[in-house]
């Protein structure tokens, strides 16, 4: 039976897909829509070498105007649909659509390239498209994985059913999804077993701890265990309760910059950006950051890299994740940001859970959102630690990308500090590896980590479209590709560990006690992240910041010693 084709009413492209969750939620799409008498039926197929059968994909599909089309798509109990979009689990949809052109792509994920092609479709006449879409980039040994996922059924908000997410996992080359529904230990399996899916991926049952005082996702919890308490605000107690679940191994601040429930973990009230330091009193004693969330975008995307460089020198040992938040089938693109874990990846659908955790608690991780970047420092990959027993290092850096990606700079941060930077022209879109070259730097006396980010335009195009921040802090809005590596530490200092800035700084300062002059002169052998912590460390011993004394010595002290001091007064104003 041919259904009869819908037009819906004509609103931006964003707006439509968060519009048709509300119209489905009030039962009002058929009062805003009218049937076209005669449409034309188009099947589509899409495979790739891998895949000669049906390979699992978005079907994006615009309109003359470019605006996401109007379509019917069948099978339905196999797809995700949304206006313009189509999600398959094995690469075929039948759709109908008015008479009229279109451009049609297909995508999955971030590991794929991009099919195209251009319809002319007739009133009341089948056709066929077929498309090859192929892997651009190779990840062998990465196991890509989103650690911050919902549903409609049960988060209750967004568009997305639980049978609609596992088909869009699927297609977007989702191989560890962790279900981190608000309050609930969820498992997508038996979904995933319903949609035709399971072999795709190793679901891993998570939980979004949703608390008046932050969002915390934890996993993996087991199949039938109550998720951790959420009612209390002391990170201190809701910590323990969230460790004290059974088989919970990873936990995640989320968002830190957002604010939920009138609290923002982040605040200026609540963390010193300058030094790391927890201003509500306890100790953090989460295990990672997001970094990049893509379902909550800063408008400064280096802001929360800021704050994890705080953290990292204040000595917490903080993985960086990247995760999509995504509640929806369009509005937001599940997996878009995204971490991959060093994880043996061959079977997709038995992966480690347990090694995955450990990948993630040692730091062997990479944020991807729209890049991919990898580090090595002496051999070294992330999280692990280089023993520099030579003058240089050898830090060798590569990224890669799909073809509708573009890379057009990297940086390399020591301690937080940039050191490193490299530019490249506006031409690459080249599929798989964007730029591998290395640099060379001086071992320094003190112990360090390392860190790659690159970065590039933001794709715009509807078929992964980056959202705007839904609560930014600019009027500015310049979308970003990125692509950043977890630290790799140096122990430039010969112990056999790693020593953070914060632990330099107390040594100096407690051997200086209140000599400041001894302090400065002292600080000069070190990095702009010891001074900040020691500055800290020296106000909270009675150093009196409008000291004319103090103030000659910063003006005198070395360039990296002025900017660590002036970082951590931006932060901390004195009197």
């Amino acid at each position: 039976m041919t259904l009869p084709f819908t037009r819906s009413v004509q609103t931006p492209r964003r707006f439509r897909n968060g519009a048709y969750a509300l119209l489905i939620f009030l039962g009002l799409v058929p009062a805003l829509i009218a049937a076209d008498p005669n449409p034309g039926r188009l099947s589509v197929s899409i495979t790739s070498r891998s895949a000669p059968a049906g390979l699992p994909c978005r079907i994006t599909v615009l309109d003359e105007s470019g605006q996401l089309a109007d379509l019917k798509a069948f099978p339905s109990d196999r797809l995700a649909v949304r206006p313009g979009v189509v999600y398959t689990a094995d690469g075929h949809a039948e759709l109908e659509l008015a008479p009229g052109n279109y451009a049609l792509y297909a995508t999955r994920g971030f590991e794929y390239g991009l099919a195209k092609t251009r319809l002319n479709i007739r009133a009341g006449e089948s056709s066929k498209t077929s498309l090859r879409l192929e892997r651009e980039v190779e990840t062998q040994g990465w196991v890509s994985c989103d650690t911050h996922i919902h549903t409609l059924t049960y988060s209750g908000h967004g568009d997305a059913t639980v049978d609609e997410r596992v088909v869009t996992l699927a297609a977007e080359g989702i191989e560890l999804p962790v279900s981190t529904e608000h309050n609930l230990a969820i498992d997508y399996a038996t979904a995933a077993e319903r949609m035709g899916v399971r072999k795709h991926f190793t679901p891993v049952i998570g939980d979004e701890v949703t608390t008046p005082s932050g969002h915390f996702n934890v996993f993996p919890i087991l199949s039938g265990t109550s998720p951790p308490p959420f009612k209390t605000t002391n990170w201190t107690d809701l910590l323990r309760g969230i460790r004290g679940t059974p088989s919970v191994q990873f936990v995640i601040l989320n968002h830190p910059r957002d604010l939920h429930s009138n609290f923002r973990p982040f605040d200026p009230k609540n963390f010193d950006p300058a030094t790391g330091a927890n201003r509500r009193g306890p100790e953090f004693s989460f295990d990672g950051l997001e970094l990049i969330n893509s379902g909550a975008l800063q408008s400064d995307f280096m802001r929360i890299y800021r704050d994890w460089f705080a953290l990292l020198n204040y000595g917490y040992k903080i993985t960086g994740v990247g995760a999509s938040d995504c509640h929806d089938v369009n509005r937001y693109i599940v997996g878009q940001g995204r971490t991959y874990l060093r994880v043996p990846d061959r079977d997709p659908a038995h992966l480690d859970v347990n090694r995955a955790c450990a990948s993630l608690r040692a730091g062997a991780a990479l944020v991807s959102f729209g890049l991919l970047t990898e580090l090595r420092v002496n051999g070294q990959e992330v999280g692990g630690l280089v023993k520099a027993s030579e003058t240089q290092l050898q830090v060798h850096v590569r990224v890669l990308g799909p073809s509708w990606t573009v890379m057009d700079r990297v940086e390399l941060f020591a301690n937080g500090v940039k050191v490193r930077e490299k530019k490249f022209g506006p031409a690459r879109k080249n599929p798989g590896l964007k730029a591998e070259f290395d640099w060379r730097l001086p071992v320094a006396r003190q112990d360090m980590y390392l860190v790659a980010i690159a970065s590039g335009p933001g794709v715009t195009e509807p078929y992964w479209e980056i959202a705007k921040p839904y609560q930014p802090t600019s009027p500015v809005w310049e979308p970003r590709c990125v692509g950043s590596t977890n630290p790799i530490w140096v122990d430039a200092d010969g112990d056999g560990k790693m020593t953070h800035a914060r632990a330099y700084a107390e040594k100096i300062v407690q051997r200086t006690g209140t000599n400041w002059k001894e302090l400065f002169t002292s600080l000069a052998e070190y990095d702009e992240a010891v001074a900040t912590q020691a500055a800290s460390l020296a106000i909270a011993r009675g150093m009196a910041w409008n000291n004319p004394e103090v103030q000659q010595w910063i003006a005198a002290a070395p360039k990296q010693v002025r900017a660590g001091f002036n970082e951590f007064e931006k932060h901390n104003p004195q009197p």
